[in-house]
């Protein structure tokens, strides 16, 4: 990836967010972040840089320059677990909300979870 935007499309799309939730994330405009991903934006704010780059799981280096390795690489080079695979990209954008919940919220996610698994019955259960 040559540009700044192009790793900050790609590095947005591997962290299974949309413009709309970085824009809600950081408290902008999904217009602002739009125009970051179409090179309309000639300088970004740092403090929205940074944001930016903590959000999507990426060394702000890469992100800006390129050349430090990019973060989602990294966890990629990483040994897989076996029988454990990588998480989807709706799993991934339900990591960044809890983590990002009051930690009263996430217990109560994490409580309600537990219960609808409880309350579910898998069909290789159901046939026991």
């Amino acid at each position: 990836m040559h540009t700044l935007t192009d790793r900050i499309r790609a590095a947005r799309e591997e962290a299974g967010l949309s413009q709309t939730d970085v824009a809600k994330a950081l408290r902008i405009s999904a217009s602002a972040v739009n125009q970051w991903e179409q090179g309309f934006t000639k300088n970004i704010k740092l403090e929205h840089f940074f944001a930016l780059a903590k959000l999507l799981g990426q060394d702000p280096r890469w992100l800006a320059t390129g050349k430090a390795p990019s973060r989602m690489r990294e966890i990629a080079a990483m040994p897989s677990v076996p029988n454990f695979p990588a998480p989807t990209g709706d799993e991934r954008a339900l990591l960044h909300y809890v983590r990002h919940m009051p930690d009263t919220l996430r217990k109560l996610v994490l409580r309600l979870l537990r219960e609808l698994s409880n309350i579910y019955v898998s069909p290789d259960k159901a046939s026991d």
